[in-house]
Order: C-alpha cells, then structure tokens, then sequence
C-alpha cells in the first residue's frame, strides 16, 4: 500500500478480480441470489398429487415385496423432476411415509403379530421394545433415504437446472 490515506477506502485493497464495464462476456451464468419474492411455479398442484401418490403406491408394494431401496429410487426420481428443492424433498418424504406405512399397516390389519416383530425390531437396534418405535425408526430409515437421494440429485444436477 503507497498511500495510507486510502486505507477502508473503495478500491484501496484492490480485492477479487478486476471490474469490466459493459456487457458480461463468457458462458459463466450470474450468481444466483436469495430473494423474498414470489417464486414461479414450476409445476401444477395436481402432477405434485399424482406424482407423490404414485411413488406411494409403488413404495407400498416395494415394501412388501421386501425392496428396502426403493426410498432411494423415489428419492431419485423426486430430484430430477421439475420441482423446487422444497417440494420434491416434500414428495419424497410424504411418499415414503404413505408408502411404507401402509406395507407395516396392512399386515397388522390381516391378523398377521407385526406388533410382535416391530417390538423385536425395535429391541434389536437398541431402542426401547415398543412397536410404535420399531414402525416410526423403519419410516425414518425410509424418509432418510429418499432425502438423500434428493439432496444427492440436486448437488449433481445443479448446474444444468
């Protein structure tokens, strides 16, 4: 620094890369910026529906067929659709839940003890033996998945949204 009278002053540090006046040349796109504004709808209301009770149905039959990575897919799937990050996490999640919770549901319904193995389960993994715990530990796991795989998507694809 040559004059010490600049010192705080605009321009004095001569930090990050130097200014171009006119228009931006290159392919690097803006930085985006957070805003408060209305955001624009990337999709309707009713493909979100559709789209999350159809990963709900194919997740409940997942389940009971014993495909214990389908979160994952679904998760998958929710990142790459057209969706802001919120409502595709939202997807996931609420698919998942739906899904799996009718699978652990429907046995308990048909007589079969699913009480009895979610309270074995839930022993097993050292949580406290009680079957609520087993069930809502299960759908954790399965909620887990699919937000990382959502997460996992979005980081990848970043660029190209």
């Amino acid at each position: 620094m040559a004059d010490p009278r600049r010192l705080g002053k605009r321009g004095a540090y001569r930090l990050g890369a130097a200014r171009v006046s006119g228009p931006r040349s290159g392919s690097a796109p803006a930085p985006r910026q957070p805003s408060f504004q209305a955001g624009r709808s990337r999709g309707s209301a009713l493909a979100w529906l559709a789209a999350c009770a159809l990963a709900a149905v194919i997740l409940g039959f997942g389940a009971a067929l014993g495909l214990w990575f389908l979160p994952f897919v679904a998760g998958i799937a929710a990142g790459i659709a057209p969706w802001r990050a919120r409502w595709a996490l939202a997807l996931a999640a609420l698919a998942v839940v739906v899904g799996w919770g009718a699978a652990l549901w429907w046995p308990a319904l048909s007589g079969a003890p699913a009480g009895a193995t979610a309270r074995a389960v839930a022993a097993l993994a050292g949580l406290p033996p009680y079957a609520g715990v087993g069930v809502a530990g299960t759908l954790l796991i399965g909620v887990l998945q699919a937000v990382v795989a959502v997460w996992l998507v979005r980081a990848l694809t970043y660029r190209l949204r």
